[in-house]
Parts: structure tokens; C-alpha cells; sequence
């Protein structure tokens, strides 16, 4: 039996490994490279807020009613209409939307409704995390 000659078995080994690694073909490789990176609006924002709660009955900064599902926070940090998702509270760990201000809120602070006065007294204060999950537009 003969042996093919060197360059011809190198050649077909190559063509075939070219083939076998490329999952986009040829013509393409370029417009799959140009392709522009992910929006970094994409990533969620989470930030160290500190949290209370309050359990006043009224309407809020917004016009709504205070009720749960709601916090206050600094308009110049969280802008009413925001939605945000709050960690290391405990039970009260969860998506809120900002549609309250609060007067001695500033800064990375949130203020979360709870209805009952007593078990808002038994939130105290706690370092939460705050992730953005849309930012509103009323900067108030």
C-alpha cells in the first residue's frame, strides 16, 4: 500500500481542522466581531443603603396612598418611580417602588412602609443592599 506524500496529508489534516473549529462561517467572521458590546445599563446597580420603616398612613410624595410594597428615599438618589429590590432586610427582603420622599431622608437612606406602628418600631435600623431595577424620573 502507499503513503500519500507528507504535504498532502498536512493539507487535508489542516483544511479539516480549519472546518472543524470555526462555528461561523468564513464570510461572517466579521460582522460577528463588529457586533457592539452589551449596554452597560444592562448591569444592576446595588448599592449600601441604611433602612427604617415607618408606618404613617396617608398619601405619599407621589399621590398614592401609603401602603405596603412602598419606601421613601432621597429623590436625588432614588427617583420616585423607581422600582428597587432591597437585601438583607429580613421578611421585608424584597422589590419595592419609591413613591414616597421621607423629611429626614438623605442620601443612601430608604425608609420602608410597614402598616402595623409596633413591628415598624421593631425594624430598627439595618445596612441593606439596594438594587436598582428601573430608575423613575421625578427627581423632585
Amino acid at each position: 500500500m502507499r503513503r500519500a506524500p507528507l504535504w498532502i496529508v498536512v493539507a487535508v489534516v489542516a483544511s479539516l481542522a480549519g472546518a472543524s473549529c470555526s462555528a461561523v462561517p468564513w464570510g461572517r467572521r466579521e460582522e460577528v466581531a463588529t457586533r457592539p458590546p452589551p449596554s452597560p445599563e444592562l448591569k444592576p446597580r446595588i448599592t449600601d443603603f441604611m433602612a427604617t420603616a415607618y408606618s404613617d398612613q396617608g398619601t405619599t410624595a407621589s399621590g398614592h396612598e401609603a401602603q405596603e410594597g412602598i419606601v421613601a428615599a432621597d429623590p436625588k438618589v432614588l427617583p420616585l418611580g423607581s422600582r428597587i429590590r432591597v437585601h438583607d432586610a429580613g421578611k421585608y427582603s424584597g422589590v419595592y417602588r419609591v413613591k414616597d420622599t421621607g423629611g429626614k431622608i438623605d442620601g443612601h437612606e430608604i425608609d420602608i412602609f410597614i402598616a402595623d406602628d409596633a413591628e415598624a418600631k421593631r425594624f430598627g435600623k439595618k445596612r441593606v443592599k439596594v438594587e436598582v431595577l428601573s430608575e423613575g424620573t421625578d427627581r423632585r
